[in-house]
């Protein structure tokens, strides 16, 4: 996607981009002032749990976000990154304010007949994405019930599920914060440069640990709270040996615990951080 053709338009943000939204934080230090009362004419739709504009007589309220002098290029770059272009394109509308208007450049939906259904709720707010929010309880609760072994094994089973199901929505945050295309491990390794992530890391991880890849057992990753990059890898292997393992059950059950006790709360700050970010 190119960046638009006026930059020196302000940019009117209905989702991902408003202050306290996952891509604020990016723009942040780009942005000259914002305001949050304001609208434009259309309608939204989703995709895949992110909101599309489309033609409409409805009122989509949003942010008007306007960048700091010779910054522009910049900022719209930063968007541009995130937003693939199979999923939107530019556009500019009025935006309305009371009895003010404005001329703003705005992302509106492609093909959106395609994948596309009625919001439940306007305006959009990704707190209420379901992996943010009902899978995390989710895996709270089972975390909880399942911390003692059990030798029919549906414990290990239960943590198991709910470790994958968390690694889902790690994996739906990095497509939010960095792209929203494809390269889904690449994107999730960025999440060890998080600030958040290291400082609560550091905070959580008390002592070193190991684990052994199951399908090469010579090769290992090691957590450490001092290196970010290794202890993310370290979370991440636990996961790829999930579906492998057959006979390390008491060991894989005490990793498990860990790791979901350990990797739940870091995840659980980041967005944390993320949505407070107004």
């Amino acid at each position: 996607m190119d960046i638009p053709s006026n930059l020196t338009l302000p940019f009117f943000s209905y989702g991902l981009f408003q202050p306290g939204q996952i891509g604020f934080n990016d723009l942040r230090p780009y942005v000259q002032s914002y305001d949050k009362q304001w609208s434009i004419a259309g309608c939204l739709l989703g995709r895949d749990g992110l909101p599309v504009l489309v033609e409409g007589t409805e009122r989509v309220p949003g942010t008007v976000i306007h960048f700091r002098s010779g910054d522009e290029k910049k900022a719209y770059e930063i968007i541009i990154k995130i937003e693939p272009d199979k999923l939107y394109r530019w556009d500019t509308a009025e935006a309305q304010n009371g009895t003010e208007r404005q001329k703003v450049n705005v992302l509106a939906g492609l093909k959106v007949k395609r994948g596309t259904h009625p919001l439940e709720t306007t305006p959009w707010d990704g707190r209420e994405e379901p992996l943010f929010s009902a899978a995390l309880e989710v895996i709270a609760e089972t975390l909880v019930s399942n911390i003692k072994f059990d030798g029919n094994l549906k414990p290990l089973f239960r943590l198991q599920m709910a470790y994958l199901l968390l690694w889902s929505a790690i994996e739906r945050f990095a497509s939010f914060k960095y792209h929203l295309g494809d390269k889904a491990v690449e994107k999730v390794f960025r999440i060890a440069d998080e600030p958040e992530f290291v400082k609560a890391l550091q905070e959580l991880v008390t002592e070193p640990r190991t684990v052994y890849r199951s399908d090469n057992p010579e090769k290992k990753e090691t957590l450490a709270p001092n290196l970010p990059k290794k202890a993310l890898a370290y979370y991440y292997q636990v996961r790829s040996n999930i579906t492998h393992r057959g006979k390390a059950a008491y060991g894989d059950h005490d990793t498990l615990v860990k790791s979901l006790e350990e990797l739940l709360k870091i995840f659980e700050r980041i967005l944390k951080a993320e949505f407070d970010s107004e």
